[in-house]
């Protein structure tokens, strides 16, 4: 299929993108489209620029990807969706850029603080937080909009995720974003301390009532 003739955001469930199935949409924001994905039992979230590089808009949108690419290549934790593939659909060289990711199910964090949390699930959260900006920070990455909307609360037993690197920064970025942007969690604030280009990395907690 020649990519003039191919619209991410045409895609349904059960079209072909990439080798895999589209199974539902997954996220959609001003640059991307994200498809949960299958394939011989496996899923997968597919993120897709929504131009092509020789649009007028496709090299910028494709920079949130580039920063995505960079950054998952580098960090490795048990919060951090792994990177399994990124490349061009459906031509290799002029396609729509896109990447392929671990599948991801689970709430934005603002939705689950409006059924509450106990003490002890907050403390979880933030050490699990904790470690996995302390395995961003020792490579230098900065997640740079680490917010509700970005960090995912799975089941009781599994470790929050965080998503979306399309604003991530660290040394020798060819595309680094014009701006960090420090994101507040509501009744979880954040603060930068000691190193600003680490990002988010010491949370505060005020004024919040936990369930008992």
């Amino acid at each position: 299929m020649p990519s003039s003739d191919f619209d991410p955001l045409s895609l349904r469930p059960a079209d072909e993108v990439a080798g895999w199935r589209a199974h539902h949409l997954w996220r959609r924001d001003a640059f991307s489209v994200t498809w949960a994905v299958e394939r011989e039992g496996e899923r997968r979230l597919l993120r897709m620029a929504l131009r092509s590089p020789g649009s007028r808009e496709g090299p910028e949108m494709e920079r949130f990807l580039e920063r995505e690419v960079g950054a998952l290549r580098r960090v490795r934790h048990v919060s951090i969706p792994h990177l399994h593939e990124d490349g061009r659909w459906p031509d290799p060289v002029h396609g729509f850029r896109y990447l392929l990711m671990d599948y991801v199910e689970g709430s934005e964090l603002m939705d689950m603080r409006r059924r509450g949390f106990t003490a002890l699930q907050v403390a979880q959260m933030m050490m699990h937080l904790a470690r996995a900006v302390d395995a961003m920070r020792r490579e230098g990455v900065n997640h740079g909009a680490l917010g509700p909307k970005n960090i995912l609360m799975r089941d009781a037993d599994s470790p929050p995720m965080l998503v979306d690197f399309s604003l991530a920064h660290w040394p020798g970025n060819p595309f680094p974003p014009e701006h960090d942007s420090l994101a507040g969690f509501g009744g979880i604030d954040t603060f930068l301390r000691g190193n600003p280009d680490i990002g988010f990395q010491a949370p505060v907690i005020r004024g919040k009532r936990y369930l008992s």
